[in-house]
Order: structure tokens, then sequence, then C-alpha cells
């Protein structure tokens, strides 16, 4: 058993970030809730990011977080499962081109963390799936994100819970729309430019 670490002066364990303490924000002041949320959304995103990032590196794990996502896609389709996943299915779930999902899968298959085979039962169609490496990570994804989520949840009663829900649905789909609209202008854009001689 080790000893308790020393609290700083913050009251936080060193080498430990303390958590931000809740503002006493004016929910009635439009002006002040927005900043406040876009604040706390930037910082947060940030977090997460960084800290996968160093859970990737502290776990020797070669992967940016695109390719990260595809193991999921991979993952969440096919493991412990009687089903296959093929390469338009991974960019139909992931919103990206046939053509780009291809180079990521083979990107994947060179790292050594999905493989790609030829269904038993159809020749024409080839199927992707984890190798035990890709099964390895996944599972330390999905740790993480339990532990994200159970540290967000904790203390909450359930009509809390349902109103934590329904604000990151409504942020996820706000983002699925700009995601959509931001495509759909580039490509136009591109198309206009490709037009031009």
């Amino acid at each position: 058993m080790t000893a308790p670490q020393e609290r700083g002066a913050s009251g936080a364990r060193d080498g430990a970030t303390a958590p931000t303490p809740a503002r006493d924000i004016d929910v009635s002041d439009g002006y002040a809730f927005m900043s406040e949320i876009s604040s706390l959304l930037g910082s947060t995103y940030e977090s997460i990011d960084q800290l996968e990032e160093l859970t990737r590196r502290a776990q020797g794990i070669d992967l940016t977080v695109a390719e990260l996502n595809l193991v999921e896609v991979v993952g969440r389709a096919t493991l412990h499962k009687d089903a296959a996943i093929t390469v338009s299915e991974v960019a139909r779930a992931l919103d990206i081109r046939v053509p780009s999902a291809t180079a990521a899968v083979n990107r994947l298959v060179r790292k050594g963390y999905v493989r790609k085979r030829r269904d038993p039962k159809d020749a024409r169609r080839v199927n992707v799936e984890l190798t035990r490496d890709g099964e390895k990570v996944l599972r330390l994804h999905v740790v993480f994100n339990q532990r994200m989520a159970e540290e967000v949840s904790s203390g909450l009663s359930l009509d809390e819970r349902r109103v934590l829900l329904d604000g990151i649905r409504r942020l996820e789909q706000f983002y699925a729309r700009a995601q959509r609209k931001q495509r759909d202008y580039l490509r136009k854009t591109a198309g206009q430019k490709g037009g031009r001689s």
C-alpha cells in the first residue's frame, strides 16, 4: 500500500489537475450562459484529446483519433458477434468516401490492427475484422470512454441523467449537421473550381 499523495495549495493531489470549480453563472443571461458553454466545450475537447494522446503513447499505440474511430466501428460491428463489415460499410459508418475508408483500412492492415478477408459465402465481398492488437486497442478505448461516462454521471439522479443525455445528443446532432453542411460546401466549391479553366 502506498502513502497518499500530498495535496498542493490548490487542494489537488500533486501531479493531478484540480477540477475546475463550478462558476456561478446567471443562466438567464444568454451571453454569459453561451460563453460558459463555449468555454467548457472547448476545454473539455482539448482535455479529452490530450488525455487520449497520452494514453495511446503510454500504451505504445500508434493510432490517430480517426484510426481509433475506425477500429471502434469494426469492433462494434463484429466483435463477439456472428457479423461482418465491409470497407463500404465502414465508410458509411464514419461518413467518409469509400476510397478514404479503403486507404485508412489499408493503413491499419499495415500497422497490424485489422485484417481483410474474403467472405466465405460471397467471394466478391471483402470483410474487415480486428486482429488481437486491434481488440486490445478497442478494449482500452471502451474502458476509457466508460470511465469518462461514469465520472460525468456519478451522483446524478435519473432525471438529471436524462437531461445530460439529451444535451449531449443535441450537441452531437449540431456537430453532425454542421459537418454535413461544411462537407457539402467544400464539395460544391471544389466542383466549381474544377469546372473553371
